[in-house]
Parts: C-alpha cells; structure tokens; sequence
C-alpha cells in the first residue's frame, strides 16, 4: 500500500469509528461529521468524494446499513429494534433502504445465512468500500423460491386488476370519484410556497446584489425539495416594491400557501436579516427571525432558513436533500460575493437585452473562480453566456468544468440538456434534463424541455404531464402565456378539444386577447372538417393579430389560410391569399423556403415555374434526410415526397415512398393531419390506391390509439379539467 493509499485508507477508518460511536443517534449528520472531523463540510465532502466517490450523506448511510446486516446475522434482534440501533428513526425507511442497497429485505437476513449445518454464517464488519462485495452472493434467491414468489406476486396482482376493472366497467361513477376524492385530499395537502424579493434595508443600492443573492441562495434551496411546489424567481419578481396587494392577494396570484418575506442588508463583515413565513389562508407568522451574524456565517443560514421553513410547514426532507441543501457551494465567501454581483447583473441582462451586463457579469463570474476555482456555479452561468452568443463548444466546456467540482448540480445539467438539443442528441438530453429535476425538483425549465422531447417522441401523455408541472411552477404572465399555448397546442393535437378550449380559455383571462382564443378554435374546426368555421376564425385572426402570432408562430396567417382553401379547392381563392403571404414575407425581410403546399397552389393556378421551386427544393430536402438516415423523421421525409409526387400526378413514385411508410412501424400523427390526410386534394391521384387506404387506417387506428390512452392516463392523475368524454 502507498503512502497515499495508507492515508486514505486511515481517513475512511477514522469516520466509520466517528460515526459507530454516534449510531443510535438518528441526528448525527453531515453537519455533525464535519464537526467531530475538524473539517468544513465543502472541505469534508470534496475530500470523501475523491477518495470514495460518495457523499457524505451516502457514506454515513451505509456505515449504519453494514452495521445493521452485522446486527441482523449475529444478534436475536427484530428489524424494528436494529433499525432504532442504527440510527434510523423509521423502521419502514429502514427496510427501504437496506432492501435497495443488499437487494433483499432485512427480515429475509437469517434465511439467507443458514448454512448447511444450520449455523449463521460470520462476517466480519469492515470498511464501506469492502463490505458489499461479501454479500453479493447472498443476495442471490434459489431458483425454485424465485417461481413461487413470482407466482404470488403474479396472482396478486390479478387479483388487484380484476377487481380495478369490476368497478370500472360495473360503477364507474365510484371508481372516478375515488380517484378524484384522493386527488382533492392530495391537493389539499400541497405544500406550496414563494419566497418575495427581499428588501434592502442598506442606504447603499450596492448593496441590492448581496440582498438578491441571500434571497435566491434560500430559495434554491427550498426548491431542491420534492415535497415543496416552489415559484421560481421570474414569478416572484413582479411583486419587487410591491406597496399595494396583501400577503393573501398575492398568495392567491402565486397559487401557493405560503410565503416567506425578508429584509436585510451588509455592513463591512457584519449581516443583518429579518425573515418571516407567513400562511397565506390566515395571514398568520409561522416564523419571524432575526439574525445578526458575520459573513462568514452566510452559507449556514442560507440553509438553515431553509431547513426551518420546510421544517415549519412539515415538508418531508429526505437525507439527500438535507445533504443538497447543508452543503456550502463554495469553501470562499468572497467567491461568493463576486458571483451573487455577476448574477444581479445577468438578470438584468436579461431583461433588458444588454450586452454590456453580460461582459460585467463574465468579469465577476471569472473572478469568482479566480478565488475559488472549484466552484461550480459561475462555470454554469459562463455557459449560459458563451450559449446566448452561439459559442457551444465553450458553453459545453464550461458546463464540463461545472459537473466536475459539482455533480449534483441541477443548473450544470439543465445548461447540458439545453446544448445536447441544440446539437440534435434527444436521448442526451432527456438524460440532462432528468438529472436537473431529480436534484431540483422544481426546475420549471426542464420540465419544459421534456415536453418537447416526449412530444416529438409521440408520447403526448408524457409532453402533457410535463407541460402542465411547468405551468403550476411558472406563474409570470409571460412564461404562463408560452405554457397555455403549448397546452391548448397539445391537446388539440391529441384530440382532446375541450381540455384545449379550457386552457385557451385561461389565455383570454391571462392576456384579455382572444387572438389566441380564435387559433384555438381554428383548430379545432379544422379537425373536425368544419370549413366555412375554420375560414370565419382565419380572418378575424388575420385582422385582429394584436399579439403579432405571425412572428410568434413564424408564419403570418394568411399562410395557414390559403392552406385551408387549398383543402377546400378553392384554388384561385389560395393564390390571393397566397400572394398576400408572399408579400408579407417580403415586408418583414424573411425569404420564403420551399414548400410542397405553396407549390401546388401555384400549381393549380399555372404558375409552372413558381410551382417547380417549391416542389424541387421540398424533394431535395426530404432526400437528404432519407440519405443521412434519420430515423426520427425518416418517416415523415417518405411521407412529404409521396404527397409531392402524388400532387405532380406522379402515382409510381408516390405509392414507392408510401410503401416505405407503411413498412415501417406506426408514426404517431396529430389530428389535423389525420384530417388533411382525408380531405387534401394533393393525394387524389392515389386516394383509392389499397396502399393509401392502408396507410390512412393504420394512421388513423394509431392516433385513436394514443388520444384514449392520453385520456385515460391523464384523466386517472386529476389532471383533466373537463368532465366529459
């Protein structure tokens, strides 16, 4: 052994004796271990880390498991009373845990070490990193007690499912008003909360960026709880100044129940804060402290706060949030500092668009990391810079740098799921996005993200399930105003035309115009083969655009109009429209690509040469992607190329591509496609063709099949607002 090995070896030795000799104390944490070891917690849990590759919370976690399989082989002891020995204060998490970590409950322990002579098996107690490979084989279950508990487990479940669909088919009113009632009570129970901007107590505006750090410091940490629903600060930041609305109004504006306000301000090393919770229902304080300290202490009440907030209001806070939460970001205050100014001026920067922000908030960013250089924050927010300015390699660098010092960092892999979708790598960064929610639960961002990944996925279930999350979290106009657009966009899509109508609906209340309330509607008419309705909502979206959609879309109206009276054959009526397109295009600078929908309008109207353009360049398009091979939208390119060939009355090569289509397994088509597929003029020339017939049921079967099960899966979690079918 090396002398560095003989050192590690000895360090991992020293905190299993600290922590044997606190066992049966269910407080004895991190906090604690950096105490006993003379070490900070930064220091402590960096250190652990190189050596181990656990955390501190992990770490001690298992020394307790180890000690409790000794327990359960050598003693006449219960699982209830080694888990109280152990330190664990709840013997149902102490099965948990110990059934995940040696794959076996703790009951099953003296079964499974019974030898032949009918002894219990010795193990000597050692070290973490040596303990679990002993018990591999142990763990192993004989062949014949694996089929019968298959069998009971498979018989069980039978059973629950026979008597789930007896209730559902013979009083189905019982089965959704349980399923409803139990959504209500969880509801009822929902621990919401925001944290205000906090005041600066100081005559110095210089001093707002430590005040807005602290502010943030506190709410990151509540949101890396998973029992909490926490507002984000863009929620939040409307009510900065705020001398007019009571606790309660802007509680009910948030949608939450509770919600912290604060004051504060530096002076030299010396920190002064006031913070109080409020229950919004009541108006009552749950707490009101006030904290004199030095800055040194900066980080211990940034988490403590947190602690006694969640505490208060009886969240649950499972070790490895606790560890999230106590673990100091950064070993130097001033590092700190540096980055809470750069953050003040990103924010800014983001709000107003100024470059100039952005270059001050790099220098503090940078600074912070000439003081620390393993602080993981300003490398995340030097890649969300290096991102805005289209620098991916440096942003990825950066997010690299992040993960390294620190990775449990949601911010780090919300940046990296965000680069890997502007790469193209979809598994990538579903990954990403995953690991930013699983260490903040409440990171509204990703859970956007996904939705567009499960969507183009043709998961709708999961896009919708994803969308609706972001939209209780995000409660700013402006973010709320993008979320119901994507809802009512998705469940039209799906089918499901009420729940799309009920959160076009909410967009009207939100933004008093109904712009939105008519594409909705537009839609949903298209899809159900109304014309004349679909052609009334075009126009007057078309002359009452007061929230500029054609920009926001990309298309201006007059583009999905002519479309329509494309399907409706009313071809010299499109060209008007079309030529009005064409000049609006031209107007706002844009050049108008090729598109196989414009080149049959210009087709029917003789406009050969206008016609081939927009026909050549959508085959060659589509060719391309067929050539590189991209599964995700192979389908979609043979599909588009049977249209066009199909629309030029070219039948051999139409029925060639459709054939590929339907070779392959079933694309997922939204509800105005399906409609398009039944009514577009462009397929006449192979709408009788068994190929097409087979391909439109296969099409229509697969979008029946994936709205009833949206339907079903949402409708079971409470997250439908309408009561009909």
């Amino acid at each position: 052994m090396d002398n560095q090995s003989f050192i590690d070896h000895t360090f991992i030795r020293k905190l299993t004796e600290i922590i044997l000799a606190n066992l049966e104390n269910e407080n004895f944490g991190v906090k604690e271990l950096a105490h006993e070891t003379g070490m900070s917690r930064f220091n402590l849990n960096r250190k652990l880390h190189s050596i181990s590759r656990k955390t501190i919370n992990q770490f001690i976690r298992e020394v307790r498991l180890e000690r409790a399989m000794e327990m359960l082989r050598k003693e006449s002891l219960t699982a209830s009373e080694v888990a109280f020995k152990v330190g664990f204060s709840s013997p149902a998490y102490f099965s948990s845990c110990f059934s995940e970590y040696f794959g076996y409950p703790p009951g099953e322990v003296k079964k499974r070490s019974l030898n032949g002579s009918g002894e219990i098996k010795e193990a000597p107690f050692s070290e973490i990193s040596d303990t679990k490979q002993q018990f591999n084989e142990a763990r192993k279950t004989p062949p014949w007690r694996e089929k019968q508990i298959w069998w009971a487990l498979s018989v069980a479940s039978l059973c629950i499912l026979a008597a789930v669909i007896l209730i559902f088919y013979f009083k189905p009113e019982a089965f959704w008003k349980l399923n409803f009632s139990s959504n209500n009570r969880i509801k009822n129970q929902e621990k919401s909360i925001a944290v205000l901007p906090f005041i600066n107590d100081s005559h110095d505006p210089d001093n707002v960026y430590f005040i807005n750090g602290v502010m943030e410091a506190i709410l990151d940490n509540l949101a890396k709880i998973k029992d909490l629903e926490v507002r984000p600060r863009t929620s939040v930041e409307p009510y900065r100044n705020n001398g007019t609305k009571s606790i309660p109004q802007i509680a009910r504006e948030l949608d939450v129940n509770y919600i912290i306000e604060g004051s504060g301000q530096k002076v030299g090393d010396q920190i002064s804060l006031y913070i109080q919770l409020i229950e919004a229902s009541s108006d009552k304080h749950l707490l009101s402290n006030r904290y004199n300290l030095k800055l040194d202490d900066i980080f211990n009440l940034q988490s403590e706060v947190a602690l006694k907030v969640a505490s208060e209001i009886k969240s649950v806070i499972t070790p490895e949030e606790k560890e999230l939460i106590e673990n100091p970001p950064t070993s130097s205050v001033a590092a700190w500092e540096m980055y809470s100014r750069g953050l003040e001026l990103r924010n800014i920067a983001d709000l107003e668009n100024n470059i100039e922000n952005d270059r001050q908030a790099k220098d503090y960013f940078q600074r912070a990391i000439q003081l620390d250089s393993t602080y993981a924050e300003p490398y995340v927010e030097l890649g969300w810079i290096s991102l805005i300015y289209d620098e991916l390699d440096v942003a990825f660098f950066y997010s690299d740098k992040a993960l390294h010092f620190d990775p449990n960092n949601s911010n780090a892999y919300n940046l990296r799921g965000t680069l890997f979708l502007q790469k193209g790598l979809r598994k990538k960064a579903e990954d990403a996005f995953n690991l930013a929610i699983k260490f903040n639960p409440n990171k509204s961002p990703a859970y956007l993200y996904l939705a567009g990944i499960y969507f183009n996925q043709g998961d709708s279930y999961k896009a919708i399930k994803n969308m609706i999350k972001a939209l209780k979290l995000e409660t700013n106009s402006i973010e709320k105003r993008n979320n119901l657009i994507s809802l009512w966009d998705s469940f039209n899509s799906i089918g499901l035309y009420d729940e799309g109508k009920k959160y076009a609906e909410k967009l009207i209340e939100l933004t008093g115009d109904s712009t939105y309330y008519y594409w909705s509607l537009l839609h949903l008419n298209y899809n159900l083969g109304k014309s004349e309705s679909v052609v009334n909502y075009a126009h007057k979206i078309y002359q009452a655009d007061s929230l500029n959609l054609g920009k926001l879309l990309g298309l201006h109206h007059s583009y999905f109009l002519g479309n329509t009276f494309l399907n409706l054959r009313d071809y010299k009526e499109a060209y008007r429209i079309l030529k009005k397109y064409a000049a609006s295009m031209k107007q706002q600078g844009r050049k108008i690509q090729p598109d196989f929908y414009l080149g049959y309008i210009y087709l029917q109207n003789g406009q050969k040469e206008e016609a081939d353009f927009h026909f050549e360049g959508s085959i060659k398009y589509r060719l391309q992607i067929i050539e590189q091979n991209k599964p995700a939208i192979l389908c979609a390119a043979n599909l588009g190329l049977t249209f066009i060939y199909a629309a030029r009355g070219e039948k051999a090569k139409a029925l060639k591509h459709l054939r590929v289509v339907n070779s392959r397994p079933s694309y997922l088509y939204i509800s105005s496609q399906i409609t398009r597929f039944k009514i577009s003029p462009m397929v006449d020339c192979i709408r009788n063709e068994p190929e097409y017939q087979e391909f439109l049921k296969n099409a229509e079967t697969r979008y029946l099949e994936e709205h009833n099960k949206v339907e079903r899966l949402l409708r079971t979690e409470g997250l439908l607002e309408s009561t009909g079918k």
